[in-house]
């Protein structure tokens, strides 16, 4: 017995025979790819976002609680007496909101050239000068409280930038104050320092803190 390709057993498809696809079902099934890769990018991509969001506000936060622990010790550690001229004490509001804060305290900076016992110590919020977009920044000098005043303002260095607004007030005697002046108040009881730092175009982050200043008077 003799067979041939025309024989019409060779045309008959079993039950376990395979299947090819058809153009409908491969369209499908690409389309349902494209939507999951699609569905997985969106997610690597949100969590890519968050992290950089993360790390930019952690920067921030950590330039916060170093002007926070700085502002709080020297605060802490205020060393003033009003008939002593070379003791200061002043907080000043300036016309366009910005502020200037000047002490004399023993939280001397280990790295200053003041070395050890009371320095004068004098921050100033002013524009930034370097990068005018990227608003205000605090300045700081630190300095022997027998310094010329103008050797002192020679000495102010960036501390901060990148604040979007920044103000102190002052409490005693049960009352909150933008100014301050020690030679007539002496030291105040408390002192309020509020903070907003920019994050590259999005909302700014606010920081706000109050520190006591101990009745430290000079001898």
């Amino acid at each position: 017995m003799s067979w041939s390709i025309s024989h019409p057993l060779f045309f008959k498809r079993g039950p376990h025979a395979e299947k090819g696809f058809t153009l409908v079902e491969v369209l499908v099934a690409i389309s349902i790819l494209a939507i999951l890769l699609t569905s997985v990018y969106g997610i690597f991509s949100s969590v890519s976002l968050a992290r950089e969001r993360l790390d930019a506000d952690s920067a921030e936060y950590h330039r916060a609680r170093v002007l926070f622990d700085r502002l709080g010790r020297e605060l802490r550690g205020a060393y003033f007496q009003s008939s002593n001229q070379n003791l200061v004490f002043t907080g000043l509001k300036t016309d366009n909101d910005s502020f200037e804060l000047e002490l004399t305290t023993s939280a001397v900076s280990p790295l200053s050239q003041t070395g050890s016992g009371i320095a004068r110590v004098h921050y100033l919020l002013v524009e930034d000068q370097e990068d005018a977009a990227d608003g205000l920044v605090l300045m700081r000098s630190e300095h022997p409280v027998h310094e010329s005043t103008d050797e002192e303002a020679a000495g102010m260095m960036r501390l901060v930038p990148g604040i979007e607004a920044m103000s102190l007030r002052f409490y005693a005697n049960g009352q909150w104050q933008t100014t301050w002046q020690g030679r007539t108040s002496g030291l105040p009881e408390m002192v309020e320092i509020e903070l907003q730092l920019r994050t590259g175009g999005e909302e700014p982050i606010h920081f706000i803190s109050a520190f006591e200043v101990p009745e430290v008077m000079a001898r």
